[in-house]
């Protein structure tokens, strides 16, 4: 008998749960760092390029993978080659990692929202107007700059607990609510980011920033380590690699168009994280002039939360109506956070629930504790060194994100049939894709994701750190733990690959 398989309800429900999971935090956070710390305006052109070139083809197939094969990613490489599941549980395993120290970076929100809800309707000041660095990784965080735990900070730990417990409310009830759900909270952030544009850009002094933003220094782009950054962003800012497109696109109507979908959050993705880049520099080149200093001394943290918790908080503190626009902020901070949160949480559910046939209730209970449960290892004192080491690992590291990429380019373009997934897309999409998309990925793509492992590789050995022994001969800690964590990852593929199926085995095939 075939499966009636659950759907988004509409075409807007999909794509605007597609925009909120691509437009996250990595487009007010990551993508004004990256911009701040690769030249400004030279990030602007490699970003684009990456966008066309990796970006919108990626994400095409992998919307077309899990629209023809109806199943979350580790089904929907199973279908293709059953040898090739795992590839989908690497990205799934990863993603959990992912969204488990994301829920931190949410309760940092949180607190940092309620803080400022409460300042508004007491009328006391920001209490990181003076000293934001201070206040955020010694007072708030209790920073200990070790690889080790120590206490936990108690309202880091109350406000993770009421994200896993939001997110759980949010999603227990089915992809059809999520999608309705959608509707409401992912057009919020915009509205608020274009206030904080306008109001950012009246202000004496935003047009330094906002020219460090858009004027390129052409001699930058010269540093292979721009162009590693901009493409590595867009993987991570496009949630390729992570099961969650596959997963989300295997809730989309039989009819449902792909091509058009995957172009229109490519471009909303792109799109938000200009406004953001605009809204941010131009916010610290105000500050910058009231405070008699260059764009560039704004940010004195080497961490990229620096920029969301440290110098944009201080900026916005040091200028007209500081606590409203501090809630405006941290508000748009949480729901764009939430967004993606959601994501991430459902391409794991639905591949547990495709895998074991439990209840969704029940999977997402089982999920919901056991990643708030890895997540306190984030909000002890030494919880930043364990957050730092992990995320540049997963999203930024040469065996992370970016290897999972690399594979699915090799599996799909080299063990599968590719015209197949194009021949899909085609029959329901607007425009076509031509022989150039089959080329991308068989060629183009594994050539590119090979090139940035290899740099960065390279990058490490010349450094005189080595790879994982430092120069006086002494083990790396964070590449000897990364290293670990993707073998675990890997292994955990491999390992639930091979686990029975409770759901799926008498399924007929895809229409």
């Amino acid at each position: 008998m075939k499966e009636i398989r659950e759907n988004w309800g509409s075409r807007a429900g999909f794509v605007l749960a597609a925009i909120g999971s691509a437009v996250g935090l990595g487009n007010v956070w990551r993508f004004p760092y990256e911009t701040y710390a690769n030249g400004g305006g030279a990030f602007l052109l490699p970003y684009f390029i990456a966008m066309l070139s990796i970006g919108i083809p990626l994400l095409i197939l992998e919307f077309s993978l899990g629209h023809y094969t109806q199943r979350s990613a580790p089904f929907a490489f199973g279908r293709l080659n059953k040898k090739l599941e795992f590839i989908g549980w690497w990205a799934i395993v990863s993603s959990f990692i992912i969204v488990c120290y994301y829920a931190v970076v949410l309760a940092w929100c949180l607190n940092y929202l309620v803080d400022s809800l409460g300042c508004l309707f007491t009328g006391s000041e920001l209490p990181w107007k003076a000293h934001a660095s201070d206040a955020f990784f010694k007072d708030y965080l209790g920073t200990n700059d070790k690889f080790s735990f120590g206490s936990f900070r108690m309202p880091i730990v109350w406000s993770l607990i009421g994200v896993w417990f939001f997110m759980f409310m949010s999603t227990y009830r089915g992809i059809r609510f999520v999608g309705k759900l959608v509707l409401f909270i992912v057009p919020i952030p915009w509205l608020m980011l274009f206030l904080l544009l306008f109001r950012s850009l009246s202000m004496e002094g935003s047009i330094v920033g906002v020219d460090y933003f858009l004027k390129p220094n052409w001699s930058c782009l010269a540093d292979v380590n721009i162009w590693r950054a901009a493409f590595g962003h867009v993987s991570f800012s496009m949630s390729i690699g992570f099961g969650v497109m596959i997963t989300y696109a295997s809730y989309l109507d039989r009819k449902g168009d792909i091509n058009n979908n995957a172009l229109m959050i490519g471009l909303a993705d792109l799109g938000t994280s200009f406004v953001a880049g605009l809204t941010v520099f131009a916010t610290m080149g105000a500050f910058a002039f009231q405070q008699g200093i260059e764009v560039t001394n704004v940010l004195d943290s080497a961490r990229s939360i620096g920029l969301a918790f440290v110098a944009f908080p201080e900026a916005l503190a040091n200028m007209p109506a500081p606590v409203f626009f501090s809630v405006v902020f941290f508000l748009t901070l949480f729901i764009l956070g939430l967004d993606s949160a959601f994501s991430l949480t459902e391409a794991a559910l639905g591949s547990l629930i495709d895998k074991t046939g439990w209840s969704r209730v029940k999977v997402l209970a089982v999920m919901s504790v056991v990643g708030c449960g890895l997540g306190l290892i984030y909000v002890t004192e030494g919880g930043l060194s364990w957050f730092d080491m992990i995320d540049s690992f997963i999203n930024e590291g040469e065996f992370g994100i970016t290897f999972v990429v690399l594979a699915e380019c090799v599996a799909l373009g080299w063990l599968c049939d590719l015209g197949l997934l194009r021949d899909h897309a085609n029959q329901r999409s607007d425009w076509q894709l031509g022989n150039w998309w089959q080329v991308m990925i068989k060629y183009v793509l594994p050539l590119i994701l090979i090139a940035l492992i290899i740099w960065g590789l390279y990058d490490k050995i010349t450094s005189g750190k080595g790879f994982i022994i430092d120069k006086d001969g002494h083990l790396i800690g964070r590449d000897i733990f990364g290293l670990s964590m993707n073998a675990i990852a890997i292994l955990l593929a491999v390992v639930l690959a091979l686990w029975p199926n409770s759901r799926l085995q008498n399924i007929s095939e895809v229409d």
